[in-house]
């Protein structure tokens, strides 16, 4: 059925999202209104790791994904979604 099969599917995953320590910190770095912004979004990947305005990254494996002013740079290894930096 094409691209939106695919896409249909990752949404039948349940992902374990892990964070790197460094995007931990990062993370707990940021004003808590972007902190939550932010956890929002990731808490979504959980559930679909590919949404839309994900683009996947050029020259290395992962994807990013834009909120306000921040990325959020993750991989996806099996049923593991580990975010690398925030």
């Amino acid at each position: 059925m094409g691209t939106g099969s695919e896409r249909f599917e990752a949404h039948l995953i349940a992902y374990q999202v892990e964070f790197k320590p460094s995007a931990k910190n990062a993370l707990g770095a940021l004003p808590k209104k972007v902190q939550r912004r932010i956890q929002g979004v990731i808490h979504t990947l959980g559930s679909n790791p590919l949404p839309p305005v994900a683009v996947k990254l050029v020259g290395r494996d992962g994807y990013r994904i834009r909120v306000s002013d921040y990325r959020i740079v993750y991989t996806i290894h099996k049923n593991v979604l580990t975010v690398i930096v925030c």
